[in-house]
């Protein structure tokens, strides 16, 4: 397979020897995240097969140019996958091409078809049919995921006609009503020679554009997708839909004979891609690294492509999040990258080993997996590309797994000069999957404390336990025995400023008595209702007190900051942040034309809650985003302090 960049848009060739060439269609925002994985092994099945296929980001989404608030963004997807036909057609012998999409892909895909009006096959994979009931599904996932703990201590975006919100997506009112408008029976009534649609949603009107498909003389056939809701989860938890790509390779490929058994792990990269606007002054290029097991992308200001900024500056290394590719959650990976480089920054966004479009490519990927060493060893080789271009470093930034990741790289590469790990979970890791790949353990218990103390004040949870409908037992017996772990943690702690002596937690020190050793800068960031935190309590103390004795590391709390980085303004904090450890530590200055700079009432606001901090800390090296405390924990302080519940805040 290969890159392409055409007029804008960042996409996979995937070439085969057939005359048979599919453009793949992908979904709208979290769900494609959630099915990358599935649609690039599709892509190669297919390959494997005979058919050439073609794989692309929409224009303002994933590695493309352009941003999610501009304009007219419905015409240009549909014109996007026109012009990735075009492209697909100009490749040697395609004869035919044919068009797959899933979900809001689907909807784009059969639009696209009856326009070209020469579209052989069409797959429908549970298109979205129905506007207003795709709006009301998203505002119904935004309203469910700020219902877990994860999110609570979220600021909600405010429910507007502007704009609908997914897991840190947003449709805006233009293409809202664009999407509202479409009907495919009206506007779409025969877009290609034969369709294939497999649906498990919506019965009733799939049998409607069926038979009005029929009618105008389309061979239809029609099949369910009972692993339609297994495929739609999470990166990590996402299932190849096995029987369902199967009747896609074989409706698609035809009388080929090859075997599916046949599809390679990896597969190597291709050719080359120049580098290429995306927006005013950025740049941005598509790089292969140790031989194309690691993909990437470099983004770098116009005004010095080579080394974005100058041979002295580090660039910024962005590592994936979980199991998500390079583009990140809620493309924060690449509208960061672009921001940074407005700036003068450089950097690389890339994907570790098994993610994304690295090698190998996989049906699953583990926990195991994303804790793995390989990991470290991975972003170690991609930081090391950095300095080979000419940058004088690498600065880090990961988040959750990536937090992980990005701790063992930087304990141990000489190219890593500094590092931001925001919502660290764990410092060390041991093995917890078994042979099908799922965790025998649970990963986390109940969440941070700090949440479920905020919670307890809720009267619907005690409502529930007088109702009969759960039990306070668990929870009682996690949180005692969090408080005992604490206590323990407090006293060892004493015990070795007064002795000198060192007591537990030998293993997880270890990598943070390499970065102070090797002089890289440190910042952990937590989210102050994260789970991370407990880990860090257990380990290294209230507000990691313990780590406070280096000089090189630096613990920050922050509200309004949920675990995977998904809100807006979780996702304003991680960067603001790290622009401003950046400046701080490594000397760049931010330009004049930061879109998202801060105005003089934000930084005296942020100076003034890190002022308040300090003093209640004492020598504490935690800080505040803001100075502000929740009654809950105020009172936790005033009647609890042997406990120091209020160390998160």
């Amino acid at each position: 397979m290969r890159p392409v960049v055409f007029d804008g848009q960042f996409g996979w060739l995937h070439p085969a020897a057939g005359p048979h060439g599919v453009v793949l269609c992908y979904p709208f925002g979290y769900d494609a995240l959630c099915t990358y994985r599935g649609m690039r092994r599709l892509a190669e099945r297919l390959a494997m097969r005979g058919v050439s296929v073609l794989r692309f980001d929409y224009p303002g989404t994933g590695d493309s140019a352009g941003d999610a608030s501009e304009p007219d963004l419905w015409r240009a997807w549909i014109d996007g996958i026109r012009k990735a036909v075009a492209l697909l057609r100009q490749s040697a012998g395609i004869e035919r091409v044919s068009l797959c999409g899933l979900r809001l892909g689907g909807t784009l895909a059969a639009l696209a078809a009856q326009e070209l009006g020469d579209v052989d096959g069409l797959v429908l994979l549970s298109p979205v049919l129905s506007g207003k009931n795709y709006q009301r599904e998203l505002r119904a996932g935004y309203r469910q995921w700020l219902s877990m703990p994860a999110a609570m201590d979220c600021t909600p975006e405010p429910d507007t006609d502007e704009f609908v919100e997914a897991y840190g997506f947003r449709l805006y009112r233009d293409t809202i009503e664009s999407l509202r408008a479409v009907d495919l029976r009206r506007d779409a009534p025969a877009p290609a020679r034969r369709v294939l649609v497999l649906d498990s949603l919506d019965a009733t009107r799939v049998d409607a554009l069926v038979k009005h498909y029929r009618e105008q003389g389309v061979e239809v056939e029609r099949q369910g997708f009972g692993e339609y809701s297994k495929f739609m989860m999470e990166a990590l938890d996402s299932e190849i839909p096995r029987a369902a790509f199967e009747s896609i390779e074989n409706w698609l490929a035809g009388d080929s004979t090859a075997s599916t058994a046949e599809v390679p792990s990896g597969s190597a990269y291709a050719g080359d891609v120049e580098g290429h606007i995306v927006e005013a002054d950025v740049t941005e290029t598509p790089v292969s690294i140790e031989g194309g097991r690691l993909f990437g992308i470099y983004c770098a200001p116009l005004a010095h492509p080579a080394t974005g900024g100058g041979a002295s500056a580090p660039a910024v290394l962005i590592v994936n999040t979980g199991a998500v590719s390079r583009i990140g959650n809620a493309r924060l990976g690449v509208r960061f990258a672009r921001r940074l480089a407005r700036q003068g920054i450089a950097s690389l966004r890339v994907d570790l080993g098994g993610l994304g479009d690295s090698q190998p490519s996989l049906d699953a990927v583990t926990l195991d997996a994303l804790y793995a060493q390989d990991g470290a060893d991975d972003a170690a080789c991609a930081a090391r590309w950095l300095t080979a271009r000419g940058h004088g470093g690498a600065v880090l930034l990961g988040i959750c797994a990536g937090a992980y990741v990005g701790l063992h790289a930087a304990s141990r590469e000489p190219a890593v000069t500094g590092a931001m790990l925001v919502n660290l979970q764990k410092f060390t890791w041991r093995n917890i999957c078994d042979e099908n790949g799922k965790p025998t353990v649970r990963v986390a218990a109940i969440g941070s404390t700090r949440s479920y103390l905020r919670s307890m004040c809720e009267p619907r949870k005690w409502l529930r336990v007088v109702k009969g409908q759960t039990g306070g037992w668990p929870v009682a017996r996690e949180l005692a025995t969090r408080f005992a772990s604490l206590l323990r943690a407090t006293l060892a702690d004493r015990i070795e400023r007064i002795t000198g002596l060192e007591l537990g937690a030998s293993e997880e020190r270890r990598p943070f008595a390499a970065l102070e050793a090797r002089g890289v800068e440190t910042r952990l960031l937590y989210g102050v209702l994260d789970e991370g935190v407990e880990e860090l309590k257990k380990y290294f103390g209230v507000r990691g007190i313990r780590l406070q004795r280096l000089n090189r590391v630096r613990v920050v709390f922050c509200e309004h900051t949920d675990h995977a980085i998904l809100s807006a303004s979780a996702q304003e904090n991680v960067m603001s942040h790290f622009e401003d450890f950046y400046r701080s530590r490594f000397g760049e200055k931010l330009s004049a034309a930061e879109v998202k700079a801060k105005t003089k009432a934000e930084a005296e606001a942020e100076a003034e809650a890190e002022a308040e901090a300090e003093a209640e800390a004492g020598d504490s090296v935690a800080a505040h985003c803001n100075g502000s405390r929740t009654r809950a924990a105020q009172w936790l302080v005033k009647h609890a302090r042997a406990f120091r519940l209020s160390g998160e805040a």
